[in-house]
């Protein structure tokens, strides 16, 4: 590649992420009608033909959104993930922590919860499909097909997204009956359930408060507002008799 066609390259990558990153703003902060690409372009201050050397549509630019923040949200929590060893574990810090986010976060919310945010080749869907089939090779997990599960705790966890994002009147208790319900799902056994509800609530809590020895993304670092301490004081008597997470 010569330098022309480095330099090219460059001015491309540059030119989609300012697209991309002005419709994130015009998307996060607008209230009434869903913007239109005249806003993004707007935000951008390109042209609609520069808007679309990039994107076939406003669709697609949201989707390709949408993809890689959840790609970024699976990459985020990898410190704390990829250290868990048990099926059953990793299960249930992966269907809590993406709920977490959407109390701490809702503008990332908005975007995930698009269905084509989560296509089979988006890390969320190659990590579960993993797991899934690790924990069912080992006998933690009894179901019978991996890709009709996937889907279906995919699904689930999109609607959850949106509900928490709307604004539950107790999205905490609903984060553990999900957790519950995900798990048993899954052909888990009640103990099981009930472990997995308690381990991913004690271990994120510590996580988020800087009590574990690894990195916080940056949506989890300021957990002063009113959904974060809901969230860091949750279930904090029940817990007493809980298995301790792996530090």
């Amino acid at each position: 590649m010569d330098h022309r066609t480095k330099v090219a390259e460059k001015k491309r990558v540059i030119m989609r992420a300012k697209l991309i990153d002005a419709a994130t703003r015009v998307f996060a902060e607008h209230t009434g009608p869903l913007p239109v690409i005249d806003d993004v372009i707007r935000e951008a201050k390109v042209s609609r033909g520069t808007f679309y050397n990039y994107f076939d549509s406003l669709d697609e630019m949201l989707a390709i959104i949408g993809q890689e923040l959840s790609n970024q949200m699976t990459t985020d929590i990898l410190p704390v993930y990829d250290v868990l060893d048990e099926p059953w574990q990793r299960a249930s810090v992966g269907f809590r922590v993406f709920l977490v986010r959407a109390l701490l976060d809702r503008k990332w919310a908005g975007f995930v919860t698009r269905p084509d945010a989560w296509p089979h080749h988006a890390l969320v869907a190659r990590y579960m499909a993993r797991d899934l089939e690790n924990g069912k090779r080992i006998g933690q997990f009894h179901f019978e097909n991996v890709d009709a599960t996937s889907d279906f705790l995919m699904g689930a966890s999109m609607q959850a997204i949106q509900v928490i994002r709307d604004g539950h009147e107790d999205p905490n208790t609903y984060m553990d009956i999900y957790t519950r319900m995900a798990l048993t799902v899954l052909g888990c056994d009640r103990e099981t359930t009930e472990r997995g509800a308690i381990f991913s609530l004690d271990l994120l809590q510590r996580w988020a408060s800087g009590q574990l020895p690894v990195s916080k993304p940056h949506w989890a670092v300021n957990m002063n507002s009113r959904e974060g301490r809901a969230f860091l004081q949750h279930g904090i008597a029940a817990q007493t008799n809980a298995p301790s997470p792996v530090e």
